[in-house]
């Protein structure tokens, strides 16, 4: 995660050093967000575990540096720390702790249309890591930790609403890689997913108080699913959902 935070200050203090930048515009934007996150284990090959469950709260983090009419750069960080619930692979349910972090970086455009209405399109590059605590009783409990990375692209619609405001959806899919560590009584086995295809989708709403300050408000959902086959037995998958409702203010200079 450091090196994810030297890359959006770095991006950010190249953007506000260039004139260029600062004639289109520059917009940094912070929130809360409020979580839900599942992994599914289908079958149980491979973990201790066989389901879990998080809601969980966090903060977020983001630029958006706007190249002229239409094109954009946008870097995005993501954290969230809580609970989670899981059960065994013999049904006993049980609770321990986890953090979720997340990164991502954009290429985008904004195609103008009618009557005030948008069109983007966008491109980039996305991070994840899930970090879940052992459960509670034996040293043989293993605690988890899945990350995830690959290209996602897509698009959406954005329309004038409530003078000022505008109202956004959006549509993607991602291409993903992603490793799966276990660790129990100081032994790490790792497993990677062979491929992994997923999407997501996104609704939200952005109103400007004045010229340099305003807010955002927006609803994203994610579905992935893993597949991990090479070296095992028998294949299994991993299905990973997270939704995110947020808030945020937005300042542009």
């Amino acid at each position: 995660m450091n090196k994810n935070i030297k890359l959006i200050c770095l991006f950010g203090i190249v953007a506000l050093a260039s004139q260029s930048a600062m004639a289109a515009g520059l917009k940094v934007r912070g929130g809360v967000t409020s979580n839900t996150y599942s992994l599914d284990i289908t079958p149980s090959t491979g973990s201790s575990y066989n389901y879990a469950k998080s809601n969980y709260s966090g903060t977020n983090l983001g630029l958006t540096w706007l190249m002229g009419e239409s094109t954009y750069l946008d870097a995005a960080l993501a954290n969230g720390s809580g609970t989670w619930d899981g059960t065994y692979t013999n049904g006993t349910a049980f609770t321990s702790n986890m953090t979720r972090a997340d990164s991502a970086f954009i290429l985008g455009t904004n195609l103008g249309g009618a009557g005030g209405n948008v069109v983007n399109l966008y491109a980039g590059w996305k991070n994840g890591e899930t970090k879940l605590e052992r459960a509670p009783g034996a040293a043989s409990n293993p605690a988890l930790n899945f990350k995830t990375n690959g290209l996602i692209f897509g698009g959406g619609l954005g329309f004038p609403v409530g003078g000022a405001g505008s109202l956004g959806l959006s549509l993607g899919m991602g291409v993903m890689s992603g490793s799966y560590d276990s660790t129990a009584s100081g032994v790490t086995t790792t497993y990677k997913a062979d491929m992994a295809l997923g999407f997501s989708y996104g609704i939200g709403y952005s109103y400007p108080f004045t010229k340099n300050l305003g807010m955002a408000i927006d609803y994203k959902g994610n579905a992935y699913k893993y597949i991990f086959d090479s070296g095992l037995t028998t294949q299994w998958d991993l299905n990973e959902t997270f939704n995110t409702a947020s808030g945020s203010l937005y300042f542009t200079f």
